[in-house]
């Protein structure tokens, strides 16, 4: 089936289809993405939702828009207070974090679903294909969320270091499994999209695509950069990156740091705290990573040679705080990407093109 331009003289009235067996149909407006029965062979023909830049941009900043609302700031909140409480449980809270991390991708999952409804319904959780999928796609995300933590070379609890094969991974991650997800979850009011109908309005609205796919990736360069902002507003900043990462009295003796310094004032970091954290991430080591899986292992804030004003609960308590909010803007990237996504399955609904 091919789709024909509308009739110039009745554009607005009527949109015109070839049926495979070769009848040249003309359909009324309001059929679009309904069928009709061609006159020629009688068979059932799907009419094209014509499709415009226009309604499409319309269509998706509509649906987006709800996260600005008051209670998604609550929900993403309340999320990464949680998070972060289960990461701070001794030897069990990053594998109870992939947990968390699991029950909130159900949720990512479920706001691209509702997009595509106008109640909130839990029908199609009742096919068991629909829940071996759903459940699947969202442990795999959940894994894949979590595999620096859980696949960090000194074991659960040391920091993360990502190699040239890994962030390759994880970008082919961040595309690939909210895709999947999208394709697992999508549903108009007629009901989920399948891959087929899903991989066709993914086709067919590429652009749209890979700018929401764009948010994950954009989200932890943010929260990385957000961290950076706030540790060192407050003076942080020294001190976590020669505390939390491997090495550091060797390349404290490099950039010439001297041992024992307080670094609990909170003052701006000069230049070489600046260029050893660069070199730091050069070799794949970041915040966005490192300060969750620190919150599980015991620190000894008296054993370290950088001087701190604050005990092991104190210690613990900030690394928390910029765990929790470098959390929250991820999250709310993740929110913001399933929003768009729901908003793109709605761009073939009749739902839609009336909207």
């Amino acid at each position: 089936m091919s789709i024909v331009e509308p009739d110039r003289s009745s554009a607005k009235r009527f949109l015109s289809v070839v049926c495979p067996c070769g009848r040249g149909l003309r359909a009324p407006i309001e059929m679009a993405g309904h069928e009709i029965s061609c006159w020629e062979c009688h068979r059932m023909v799907l009419v094209p939702i014509p499709r415009s830049r226009e309604r499409a941009y319309r269509v998706i900043t509509d649906g987006i828009r709800e996260i600005y609302d008051a209670r998604w700031f609550f929900a993403v909140l309340l999320f990464a207070a949680l998070l972060t409480g289960v990461l701070c449980l001794k030897g069990v809270g990053i594998p109870l974090g992939v947990l968390v991390l699991f029950i909130g991708l159900l949720g990512y999952g479920e706001l691209i679903r509702q997009c595509g409804i106008d109640v909130w319904d839990f029908d199609d959780w009742k096919e068991p294909v629909n829940l071996v999928l759903r459940v699947g796609i969202a442990l795999a995300f959940a894994l894949s969320l979590a595999a620096p933590l859980l696949l960090s070379p000194g074991g659960l609890g040391a920091p993360p270091r990502f190699s040239t094969l890994g962030v390759i991974l994880g970008l082919i991650g961040a595309f690939v499994l909210p895709l999947a997800t999208f394709l697992v979850y999508a549903r108009d009011e007629v009901g989920p999209l399948g891959w087929r109908r899903g991989s066709h309005v993914i086709l067919s609205y590429p652009f749209a695509t890979i700018l929401a796919l764009m948010l994950i990736p954009i989200g932890i360069v943010a929260a990385e950069l957000t961290v950076i902002v706030m540790t060192s507003w407050q003076g942080m900043f020294p001190f976590l990156i020669l505390d939390l990462y491997p090495g550091s009295e060797y390349f404290a003796e490099q950039y010439k740091i001297p041992k024992f310094g307080n670094y609990t004032k909170s003052v701006l970091p000069d230049g070489r705290f600046f260029n050893l954290y660069f070199r730091r991430l050069h070799q794949g080591f970041t915040y966005v990573a490192t300060l969750p899986a620190s919150l599980s292992r015991r620190t000894n804030v008296m054993a370290s040679p950088w001087t701190l004003d604050l005990d092991d609960a104190d210690y613990l308590k900030y690394r928390a705080i910029y765990t929790q909010v470098s959390t929250m803007v991820l999250v709310a990237f993740l929110t913001l990407q399933s929003r768009w996504l729901g908003a793109i399955s709605t761009l073939e609904s009749k739902r839609s093109l009336e909207g």
